[in-house]
């Protein structure tokens, strides 16, 4: 039978599941909340009355904080976009680094799957999920860290289908404005960089100088989400703004956008300065993927068509641009409109 315990510690309440039967010696695990608790407890109790091995000496020896420390080792470098799975797996870490790999339970993930969406798209949720997912797998099948993958239980989130957010005009100058007023020292230019060529997040923060030619006003985006080379055409703002930071730049990194006291990938900083700089802006139910909608959107009303829309977001297919072709046609309709009226008068005579 299992019986449950409150603590208190320097993390707040927890509390801990102790398990007794059949003979066998004690099971401890500590959690979060008491649901936590009695999920394991009756997770483990049902794997005892069917005869199954209790957690093994690794699933009881390891944290979480092992099992991504050692993915980001061992795992990420094999993936062409290496900044977005390692902001997820610190993610991981920052909320469920101290569990050991036995209680980490399909309660616990949940809650924070729930939490995440509060502030994320359903579909990063789901990159979330996916990353942690296939850290327990690797550590199940390969390293023999875990007994089983808890996210095999866990629903990824319902992803919606066709969403087209963008900035107004004045919802643009705000954000540029707060952008530009934060402290953060890249913001500003990651921002406008965004905003113009519609590059994503994993490829802007992943650039490198050796990349980007300013005389040439271009840069080269070789590791893409669709693994095809790319061309940024850079308008007349960024290119000040990127010599701007090539005249302080660190000679210990080729990566234009680091944190400026370690020279390296530092996704939270960037997070935190453009969450600052959205609330600032007033933006609401505005991410920063929607600046990638936005540029789409720009080019669709100044007359692009969607192959040239698609070759510059980099779409294989025109299906994904199709999205913004009513943004076209109502603004070619706004053009005959105001133009009849000019000329044809209000149609009241």
């Amino acid at each position: 039978m299992a019986y449950f315990r409150k603590r208190q510690g320097k993390k707040g309440t927890r509390w801990q599941a102790v398990i007794r039967k059949g003979g066998r010696r004690s099971q401890v695990a500590t959690f979060r909340t008491k649901g936590e608790a009695e999920e394991w407890a009756n997770e483990i109790e049902l794997a005892i009355s069917k005869g199954k091995y209790l957690p093994s000496h690794e699933a009881k020896r390891r944290t979480v904080l092992d099992l991504l420390e050692r993915y980001k080792e061992t795992e990420i470098p094999k993936k062409r976009d290496q900044v977005n799975p390692i902001r997820y797996a610190d993610f991981w870490i920052k909320q469920l680094g101290d569990l050991k790999l036995h209680e980490l339970m399909r309660a616990a993930i949940v809650e924070v799957r729930d939490e995440l969406a509060k502030e994320r798209a359903p579909a990063t949720v789901n990159r979330y999920l996916a990353l942690l997912s296939h850290a327990c797998t690797i550590a199940e099948r390969e390293w023999e860290w875990m007994d089983s993958n808890p996210l095999r239980k866990v629903s990824r989130l319902q992803e919606a289908n066709g969403r087209v957010r963008y900035l107004s005009d004045d919802e643009r100058d705000r954000l540029l404005k707060a952008a530009k007023a934060s402290t953060h020292p890249h913001l500003y230019a990651i921002v406008l960089l965004a905003l113009t060529s519609g590059a994503r997040r994993g490829e802007i923060l992943g650039l490198h100088w050796k990349d980007v030619d300013l005389k040439a006003t271009r840069a080269i985006l070789h590791d893409t989400k669709n693994r095809e080379r790319r061309t940024l055409t850079l308008v007349p703002q960024v290119v000040n703004e990127l010599r701007k930071l090539k005249g302080v730049r660190r000679i210990d990194t080729d990566l234009i956008f680091t944190h400026p006291a370690t020279g390296k990938p530092n996704p939270f900083y960037f997070d935190n300065a453009w969450r600052e700089a959205r609330a600032k802006a007033k933006l609401e139910d505005f991410r920063f993927h929607d600046l990638r909608h936005s540029c789409a959107s720009y080019l669709a009303m100044n007359g692009a068509t969607t192959a040239e829309i698609a070759a510059v977001l980099g779409h294989k297919t025109l299906a994904m641009v199709k999205r913004y072709s009513h943004l076209s046609d109502e603004h070619v309709r706004g053009i005959v409109e105001r133009t009849a009226l000019k000329v044809l008068g209000d149609g009241n005579d």
